[in-house]
């Protein structure tokens, strides 16, 4: 029975215009014409169509389909020929490329790898492999092809072209094929776009090397607190090695001396999308003390969801050195005017008054645990002592001369600073030293229009308590000392 077009369409389920297109590339359709010229198809055209549909959902290719068809006719595919094809449907739900060639032709890929080079299977198939290897690259592959046929596997970054002239970086995973006999049948590659793989590692190795090169700690960590990135920075404020902080606990690494809870404070103030700005005191691998400034901030996705948290840290011993300093500074030059002008109006009955605040101010000033006003005896022999703080009952004497640390002030007329008294050889130390446990101490000559009226000392049970701003200061209160003790009173 014949019929036209239509109906064959609506029988096999392939559209008009595709059998018209298969019947001109293909041939695989031979209609006769009726009277009025219109084709007219038979049964038969109804089995070869559906047999092609059938060969291509079982994984062949159109054209392998087709030709089938053309050469074999519609019967049952054998034993071998399902294998084969079965292998084709599992070659074609692969979710990797594959492209099987030989001797620069393509033997077999699959629809993945046609769509990876924007073509169709038949055009790859069409085409010598070359086709689609930038030009610069001929000699390399040539080589690569001389290694499989010596048996190596392979794996390879190359750059290829589309048919559409477009170019990307593929990753090639290949393997010799080799028949029964050991004789060398081809290749077939596992290939992958890694373009914007390749993208993203330059532009994560930019960005290390960016944080690399910055000056400060760097920290990064997931939501938990798990460190998963420290520069070299780290290393040098901390001790610990970027590898050695690898997988640690960020808020534990950033705990306190005394154990508080500042890094788990700061991270708690991050998981709440917070940024963090403050000076904490942390303790280095080798057990020593640094004060660093860290500034923390939460890193978010493009849906606001927290991702990461950013840790800058930076030294801040010396800045908030260099601010205590000049708050102290500050601090002695308000108390050295006001105790001066005091000085300057005091009457006699007020002497000893205003001279004990002197010595209770200088001992308060420079964070000392004693201090005194020590005066000559009218002979010049001892030093005794006229004021205290803190106060206590009884009389203080020491030599004069160099045998003792007031005398050697007096003798070299200029402030003495003691850093460690243990360690001091010019002048015999007072056993009382040893029993309050002083171990820095300064010292500073009062003068007077004779010469030196005594001593101004302060001390403490710290090393190194006073430094060269306390110099200036300690002289400053002896000289208001001095002031007091002037002949008019």
């Amino acid at each position: 029975m014949a019929m036209r077009v239509g109906e064959l369409a609506r029988r096999t389920g392939v559209g008009e215009s595709t059998l018209r297109a298969w019947e001109r590339r293909f041939g695989i359709l031979d209609p006769v014409r009726s009277p009025s010229g219109q084709r007219l198809y038979t049964e038969a055209d109804v089995e070869r169509v559906s047999a092609v549909c059938r060969l291509v959902a079982e994984g062949l290719t159109l054209s392998a389909a087709v030709s089938r068809v053309s050469s074999v006719g519609n019967g049952a595919l054998s034993a071998g020929e399902s294998d084969t094809f079965l292998l084709h449907q599992v070659m074609e739900a692969a979710d990797q490329a594959i492209w099987v060639s030989h001797n620069g032709r393509t033997r077999f890929a699959n629809r993945k790898m046609a769509e990876l080079m924007g073509s169709s299977v038949d055009e790859l198939i069409t085409r010598p492999v070359l086709d689609f290897v930038d030009p610069q690259q001929l000699d390399t592959v040539k080589e690569q092809q001389a290694l499989l046929r010596a048996g190596q596997h392979l794996q390879y970054e190359i750059p290829m072209r589309r048919s559409d002239g477009s170019s990307f970086v593929a990753e090639v995973r290949s393997t010799p094929l080799r028949d029964g006999a050991g004789s060398y049948q081809g290749a077939v590659a596992v290939v992958a776009d890694v373009t914007a793989r390749n993208e993203a590692d330059r532009e994560a190795r930019f960005r290390n090397a960016l944080l690399d090169s910055i000056g400060e700690a760097v920290l990064a960590a997931l939501p938990d607190g798990t460190i998963v990135y420290g520069n070299p920075a780290v290393q040098r404020l901390l001790g610990w090695s970027t590898t050695e902080i690898m997988g640690e606990n960020g808020p534990e690494l950033l705990s306190t001396p005394d154990g508080s809870t500042d890094g788990t404070r700061i991270h708690s103030e991050l998981l709440q999308k917070r940024r963090h700005s403050g000076d904490v005191t942390l303790t280095r691998r080798d057990g020593t003390q640094v004060m660093a400034r860290v500034t923390g901030s939460p890193v978010l996705d493009a849906h606001g969801e927290l991702v990461g948290l950013i840790g800058v840290l930076s030294d801040s011993t010396e800045a908030n050195r260099q601010e205590h300093r000049s708050r102290t500074l500050e601090l002695q030059a308000e108390t050295v005017a006001l105790l001066g002008a005091r000085a300057l109006q005091c009457k006699p009955e007020e002497l000893d008054s205003v001279l004990t605040e002197t010595v209770e101010v200088t001992r308060r000033v420079l964070q000392g645990d004693y201090a005194g006003w020590l005066q000559f005896t009218d002979d010049g022999s001892e030093l005794v002592s006229r004021a205290a703080s803190p106060h206590y009952d009884g009389a203080v004497s020491l030599p004069s001369g160099s045998r003792s640390f007031t005398g050697y002030t007096a003798l070299a007329g200029k402030v003495v600073v003691l850093e460690d008294v243990r360690r001091e050889r010019r002048f015999d130390v007072d056993a009382s030293a040893g029993r309050l446990g002083i171990l820095s101490a300064i010292a500073a000559p009062v003068f007077g229009p004779s010469g030196v009226l005594g001593i101004l000392l302060a001390s403490s049970t710290k090393l190194g308590t006073f430094d060269s701003s306390a110099v200036d200061f300690m002289q400053s209160m002896a000289n208001i000392a001095g002031v007091l003790l002037r002949p008019t009173r």
